[in-house]
């Protein structure tokens, strides 16, 4: 796999989804609880942060194929970041890092959407450029990213 379709794959099946995620996450707090930015910010945030590791989880198999068939230093650096298979402390830090963007994410939805954005049909559109970034990526290479080969007769 080249490492313009490694690019593009990340940017639709990684970047793309982690950043609506992260949206997803202030959108639901701050419709969730009226009062977000007192200290329940940072229930928020720990909630945020394990759900985006879960999130992280789930796509660790094609996170490596990626990270292993890259061969630019920049984009293995960037793809490095999904992966989890690496010390306690690293994953901590990547907890750690996921608790302060999710912080982040709650706090901006509260200071720059109204509060009948927040309410309204901001999910639904959230989602929808999730399912369309997802789908894009798979379409673009989904036999290079999956764990089952074709048996050749």
């Amino acid at each position: 796999m080249s490492n313009k379709k490694i690019s593009i794959i990340y940017l639709f099946f990684f970047i793309i989804p982690y950043i609506l995620c992260l949206s997803i996450i202030g959108v639901s707090y701050n419709s969730l609880v009226l009062h977000a930015l007192t200290w329940r910010i940072i229930v928020g945030g720990i909630v945020g942060a394990f759900g985006m590791f879960a999130v992280k989880v789930i796509a660790q198999r094609p996170v490596l194929i990626m990270y292993r068939s890259s061969t630019r230093k920049v984009l293995k650096e960037l793809i490095h970041f999904f992966v989890l298979e690496r010390s306690k402390p690293v994953i901590g830090a990547n907890l750690f890092f996921d608790f302060g963007l999710s912080m982040a994410s709650i706090y901006l939805v509260a200071k720059f959407m109204p509060l009948s954005w927040i309410l309204g049909r901001t999910m639904g559109w959230l989602v929808f450029l999730l399912i369309i970034s997802l789908t894009l990526a798979s379409y673009l290479e989904f036999e290079s990213l999956s764990i089952y080969t074709e048996k050749k007769k």
